[in-house]
Parts: structure tokens; sequence; C-alpha cells
């Protein structure tokens, strides 16, 4: 079965307010979304059927949520219920879309007060009681297995600090042009400003690290009949598709960086071929970049360059706005 391309579109997206501490809960800022993504589409609750929370599961207190969101979304049942955490949402949508599933599916997903760092998990007095696989209990988290996978790959590739520092420099400027953005306010940072912040867990200093955000979004996605009489041109989904291969933050296979990649690589190949284009026709990219190493990893990956040549291929500049 090929992807049902031109079937669905984006017809409607939404941001709220990004920042810390906003004194806001996720609820206020997932409604808040869905409010402003179906007013930029120009429909209203009444027509959505179908959501997609970008939530870890449906099942047990999950399936109670989605009848809580049916509830606000005009108090009827809904057609479709997905679930997304960091996977395609907007594939399943369009692919629920073309089964007749639903005509108007809204994603979301929000974060307040919710923080992953030191100073947001309290220090236990007693015993934890931890999920058999949990990496809770060694005191680590993302950080530590985001440095491993760094060291690793500056000693099998010959990348440098620098060539990470770069990819921080590079982000930061793009969040300067947006000065509501979390970060771009601040202005910009050097290479030496990066390898200057404070080392977190070698060698990634503090500059090289995700940061705590708060803050919503949402995205809706319409059938064909739906889609031309919205009121922005409709954004028509060509492709979609995931993959998932190691458990969370826990496992790193041997080798490390096999030429025949893992999920990012598979993931990729299913989508381009679907959606029929390559790429060298790609002109604007979003890849997950929580830490400078795993932006250099994403382009490799996804085959815009080759395995190991992430840190050059991002010194030349290619992902680098104007």
């Amino acid at each position: 079965m090929t992807f049902p391309g031109r079937t669905a579109a984006i017809t409607g997206v939404y941001t709220t307010v990004q920042g810390k501490k906003l004194g806001r809960t996720e609820e206020s800022l997932k409604l808040e979304a869905i409010k402003g993504a179906l007013a930029d589409s120009g429909l209203s609750f009444a027509d959505v059927d179908g959501i997609i929370p970008m939530e870890a599961s449906m099942h047990g207190p999950g399936l109670v949520y989605h009848m809580q969101w049916a509830e606000q979304l005009g108090g009827r049942p809904l057609g479709f219920m997905g679930i997304g955490q960091a996977s395609g949402g907007v594939a399943k949508a369009a692919a629920a879309i073309d089964a007749g599933m639903a005509e108007v599916v809204v994603i979301f997903w929000a974060n307040g007060g919710f923080q992953i760092g030191p100073g947001g998990t309290p220090v236990p007095d007693s015993a934890p009681r931890v999920w058999d696989w949990a990496f809770d209990v060694h005191g680590a988290y993302m950080t530590t297995w985001y440095a491993m996978w760094a060291e690793r790959y500056l000693h099998e590739f010959g990348a440098t600090p620098e060539d990470l520092a770069r990819v921080a420099v590079t982000h930061r400027y793009h969040a300067t042009l947006k000065p509501d953005s979390v970060m771009g306010r601040r202005g910009e940072v050097t290479v030496d400003d990066v390898l200057n912040s404070r080392m977190i867990c070698s060698p990634l200093h503090l500059l090289d690290c995700a940061i705590d955000n708060e803050g919503g979004y949402a995205i809706v996605v319409t059938s064909e009949a739906v889609a031309r009489n919205c009121r922005a041109a409709p954004v028509w989904v060509l492709g979609g598709a995931e993959a998932a291969y190691t458990d969370f933050y826990t496992t790193i296979q041997d080798p490390w960086f096999p030429r025949s990649g893992y999920a990012v690589r598979r993931v990729g190949d299913m989508v381009f071929d679907m959606a029929g284009v390559s790429r060298d026709d790609i002109d604007v990219a979003g890849l997950y970049d929580c830490f400078t190493i795993t932006m250099l990893r994403d382009l490799e990956e996804l085959g815009f360059c080759k395995l190991g040549e992430g840190a050059a291929y991002f010194a030349e500049g290619h992902t680098r706005l104007g």
C-alpha cells in the first residue's frame, strides 16, 4: 500500500507563547493551540472528528484522556483517536482521512510546568520504585546518553567539539530571526561562547544541550473536500512514515554508527520514496536538534550527506538560512 498522497492537507497551524515557567497549565495551552489552529483554518470545534494528542500512550488513563477531549471539542463522539509522541502525527492523520475515518484531525501538544533537568527532578528520600528498564535509578537521563553518543562520534570520525559548537551557533542565529523565540532575544553566540560554557557531561557543554521549554502547538489536517474551502491555501501531505528501534535512552547498539543506518535512515528512505522526491528537492527541513550531536546524525541518517560527513556538511553552511 502506498501513502495516500494529496488526499489530505495541512490547513491550519498555531503556536502559543514559548518560554520558561509560564504559569500556565498544559490543558490551557493545548486548548489555546487547538482554537488557534482551527481559526487559522476557518473551522470550529464542531468540524473536528479526529484527534492526535502527541502523548505516550492511549491505554489506561490515555483512553480517558481522549474521552475528555471529545467532550471539550463539541461534546460528541470522535471518529478517530491516535497518539503521536515523537512520531508521524501528520502522516497518521492523512492515513485516517484517506481511510474515511475522519475529515478534520487536530494534532496537538503542550508542556506546562514539566521540567526534566536536575532542577525539575526531586531527590528521593527512600528506595525508588521504577519500571524494569528504568534509567532513573542510575541517576542518568538524556544528557549522559547523548554525551556517550557524541564522544563515540568524535572518536570514530575525527570530529571535534568545535564541530558540535557550530550547530549551536547556527541555530541560535536562526532563533534571533524570530525575536519572540525563547533564546532569540539573547542574541547570537560564537563557537568560543559554546566551548566556554560550563561542561555538563563531556563533550557536551551547556550550550550543546537541550533546554526546558513550555508552550504548545496544534496542526489541523483535513480531507481534500474540506481543504478546498479552508481559509488558507492547503499544504498537501505527500508522504509520511515512522520507525522505531532502540529503547528509550537506555541502549546504544553495536555498531553505534552502521552504514546501513537505523530507524532514522529507514523512515527517511520510506518517506522520500512514497513522496516521489529526492534529497536534492528539499529546500527546508525541520530536523530534531535537542543536542548538537543530534543534528549531525540526522543529516547523515536522512541521507543529506554520508556517514561521518555531518560535521563537514554543516560547517559548509548548507543548513544556515540565507
